[in-house]
């Protein structure tokens, strides 16, 4: 499979009720001080819409969002384009870069306090319905490189993998692991592969 169109969602733990207008200047700030990996570009402010978008940090090589689909605020990395990498590698890159995200967004002045994310209670899916229509081989294909990237990074703790059915939405998982996790514990171990 495919997973150059990779997207990866971590979910707020707190967080749920701040207005995300008051985050604008954070992204702006990211653009000016070239705080995340890629060319940073522009932002743009979809709270208007029910449990869409939110606030989205537009970037050449993908996007970061404090998305809300489903009702679920969390901050989405919604990978566009990257150069030819394996499906893990993939992976890996949206996991490492949604981290990192997430990361400095706690530590903004704006946010410290106010936003944390749960790292054990992420989501997922394929971008793209081409590559990965609903079809159960596209299940398995996309859990069997998801596992063992779950069972490093949470050193095996147990995780459940919630399959999404609607065939309306995309192909992926929504991820619980049981153990609770620091987000700058696991940024260290992608980081250091």
């Amino acid at each position: 499979m495919d997973l150059q169109k990779i997207n990866v969602k971590f979910f707020v733990e707190k967080g749920d009720g701040m207005p995300l207008a008051d985050l604008i200047p954070v992204f702006h700030r990211w653009i000016q001080q070239d705080k995340l990996e890629g060319m940073l570009i522009d932002v743009t402010e979809y709270t208007h819409v029910y449990q869409g978008p939110g606030l989205l940090l537009i970037a050449h090589e993908a996007n970061y969002s404090l998305d809300e689909m489903d009702g679920k605020r969390g901050l989405l990395y919604n990978q566009k384009r990257a150069p030819e990498k394996s499906a893990e590698e993939h992976l890996k890159t949206a996991f490492r870069r949604a981290l990192q995200a997430c990361s400095l967004l706690e530590k903004e002045p704006e946010a410290a306090g106010k936003i944390k994310f749960a790292v054990n209670h992420l989501q997922v899916f394929v971008n793209d319905r081409l590559v990965a229509p609903h079809h159960s081989q596209n299940y398995e294909e996309l859990e069997k490189v998801l596992k063992p990237l779950l069972d490093s990074l949470y050193d095996g703790a147990k995780h459940l993998l919630i399959a999404e059915r609607d065939p309306k939405k995309r192909t992926g998982f929504e991820v619980k692991v049981e153990k609770a996790f620091e987000l700058e514990t696991l940024l260290k171990k992608l980081n250091a592969n």
